[in-house]
């Protein structure tokens, strides 16, 4: 696994800092910072695997995952973490490393919330913010899908292997001082299934984010995220978010409505197709 995941990783590094020699070439003095507490390339708010913490209760219309009942519980466990941020005083340009891991989960409240399935996730990142207007994310990212115990016992569903290992480039264009668009590209470079797993990723999206809509506590949000997966046909799987928002000490607690249509959001039913509606909060730190 190491040797796997160190040569994608060195190109990545080489690459990235022949980037940041003209990105920053005319800043000599650029402070350093450990562990900032803000990321200079924002999640993207209706990605629904992003990391965060967070809880729905979803409704589906539409599930073909065997014995699954049409209410679920959804949880993500996970974060980002700036490790070092470079940035000249007085500008935007700059840019941060940036680690990530987190655990997403779906239980079933009609079979004593036993669990659907779950992905643990990891990721490295740099982040390159050019300009006012472009930022850029290079990275390498690691996702590991598992079904629940109980759903194998009852049913004996074999599990498929789900497990991708991918370098992703993201640009993020700030087109207005509330809105944001993003185009990203994946490209796996370790699958553990390789008989039903394919290469290539995409997603685009936009969003839109007012933190201080209701007085100085409380504004709105909302996004629209669409990706699509080598391996499902190129398939769109559609993400919509509308809700409402609060920052506080740098992060953002959001209460809002997902409306979610495309494979299954669990890597280990991705060949499943799914419509969902759901409740829920989120807090992205």
């Amino acid at each position: 696994m190491i040797k796997r995941v160190t040569f994608p990783l060195s190109i990545l590094l080489l690459f990235s800092f022949c980037c940041l020699g003209t990105a920053l070439a005319d800043d000599e003095k650029s402070p350093g910072v450990l562990f900032p507490q803000t990321q200079l390339f924002p999640l993207y708010i209706a990605n629904p695997l992003r990391l965060t913490f967070g809880l729905q209760n979803m409704r589906f219309s539409q599930t073909d995952i065997v014995d699954t009942s049409q209410r679920r519980y959804d949880l993500k466990v996970g974060a980002n973490l700036g490790v070092y941020r470079n940035q000249p005083e007085k500008t935007r340009r700059g840019w941060q490393v940036t680690v990530g891991a987190g655990f997403h989960g779906q239980f079933d409240p009609a079979s004593s919330e036993d669990n659907v399935g779950w992905d643990g996730i990891i990721s490295l990142s740099l982040e390159v913010r050019q300009s006012n207007a472009l930022a850029h994310r290079f990275g390498v990212h690691h996702i590991s899908s598992h079904v629940g115990d109980e759903l194998i016992e009852r049913t004996g569903l074999a599990r498929k292997n789900y497990t991708r290992q991918e370098i992703r480039y993201g640009l993020m264009w700030f087109m207005l001082p509330r809105w944001q668009s993003y185009f990203e590209l994946g490209k796996a470079y370790d699958l553990l299934n390789k008989d039903i797993q394919k290469l290539w990723r995409s997603e685009l999206g936009i969003q839109y984010e007012n933190e201080k809509y209701w007085r100085s506590d409380f504004g709105w949000y909302m996004g629209a995220d669409f990706s699509g997966y080598e391996e499902n046909n190129w398939d769109i799987n559609t993400s919509l978010h509308l809700g409402i928002l609060s920052k506080v000490a740098g992060r953002r607690y959001r209460f809002g409505l997902e409306f979610y249509e495309g494979r299954s959001t669990l890597g280990e039913f991705f060949l499943n197709k799914e419509k969902s509606i759901s409740l829920g909060i989120w807090v992205d730190i």
